[in-house]
């Protein structure tokens, strides 16, 4: 199987954040997350999964009985939370450079989710292709939080986005997220999206220096090429396979086409970095399966047809095969976040 074109992981510089949100309440972060607070030294690239990352967020927030914890999170938010990247975007000249290293270096800082930027007549989108993975609530919410209010405490003047946009179920009470976003905030969308208006990419920032920022850029682009590299024939297939899956098992010809390949030179292809069709639609249809488990308003059917399985049979042993329990299991483990209401 070939090697996740993510590592689905975020940086421990970035967990610090929420050992610091525990201490800061006269809690012992490390009891109540059952982790030894990680180094923020960038150059040991220590990382934390994703899952694990999750976990932790509901974890301190049963714990505090804090149903908002992403958004506190975001309240907290400094450079140093965000590594050797946070420090970069203070040293940035305006947002539209902040945007261009955000887009850059993300896998510094979120190595989970592709992020990109899209132009529209009236804003740009930063979006975040959830084709292939989706994570819990949580790690979305804490996510945005923290995005947003780290380019407010940069950014020079008002630079309130224009409208967010998350892909999980909404919670009870919108009134807290648009107070935080001070812009309209919508849930169960198609995509997670962060957008903003075309007057923000001049706006400068409060301490622009760029020779700091030169030095800053080399170093993270060392940083960026000691991750594992991607393969874009695996990413175009992934891409192809996870967006056909709704349709039925896809057919190799079918993503052949798509690709402009032959059969045999995408086989080869396939073959000479160690995996094989089979395999990567295997590991899509799981990856996605995992994502879709987390979402309370899917049945286990319903996902059951969205991963293009002609019997809900069928997908319980294949998830059973690959993961070692069922995806009602799998649901019960992650079920366990924090309550909305």
């Amino acid at each position: 199987m070939g090697p996740p074109l993510y590592q689905r992981a975020v940086p421990a510089a970035f967990t610090l954040l929420l050992y610091d949100y525990l201490e800061d309440r006269g809690q012992d972060s490390e009891a109540v997350l059952g982790m030894p607070r990680p180094s923020a030294d960038p150059e040991q690239m220590q990382r934390v999964d994703v899952g694990q990352w999750e976990q932790m967020l509901i974890k301190a927030g049963e714990h505090l009985n804090d149903r908002l914890i992403g958004l506190h999170l975001g309240e907290m938010v400094n450079a140093r939370h965000l590594g050797l990247v946070g420090h970069l975007l203070w040293a940035c000249e305006d947002f539209g450079v902040v945007l261009q290293r955000l887009e850059r270096f993300q896998r510094l800082i979120f190595d989970a989710i592709p992020m990109a930027r899209r132009e529209r007549d009236d804003a740009i989108e930063m979006v975040w292709d959830i084709s292939e993975f989706r994570t819990g609530p949580l790690v979305g919410e804490t996510g945005f939080a923290t995005m947003v209010q780290f380019c407010r405490s940069v950014m020079q003047g008002e630079s309130d986005p224009h409208s967010v946009d998350f892909a999980h179920p909404p919670p009870p009470d919108l009134g807290p997220f648009e107070a935080f976003f001070r812009c309209p905030v919508k849930f169960n969308c198609p995509e997670p999206i962060i957008r903003v208006g075309y007057d923000l990419l001049s706006r400068p920032l409060r301490r622009a220096d760029p020779a700091l920022e030169h030095v800053l850029e080399q170093h993270a682009e060392r940083l960026l090429q000691r991750l594992p590299g991607q393969d874009e024939t695996l990413n175009r297939l992934r891409r192809s396979v996870a967006t056909r899956l709704r349709d039925g098992e896809p057919k190799i010809e079918w993503v052949c086409r798509e690709l402009h390949l032959s059969s045999r030179t995408l086989q080869r292809r396939l073959s000479d970095i160690g995996t094989s069709f089979r395999q990567e639609l295997n590991l899509v249809r799981n990856e996605l399966a995992r994502s879709y488990l987390r979402d309370p308003t899917l049945q286990i059917t319903d996902v059951a047809m969205l991963l293009g399985y002609s019997e809900h049979s069928a997908f319980t042993r294949a998830f059973r095969k690959q993961n070692g329990m069922s995806p009602q299991q799998m649901r019960d483990q992650v079920s366990r976040g924090v309550p909305r209401s």
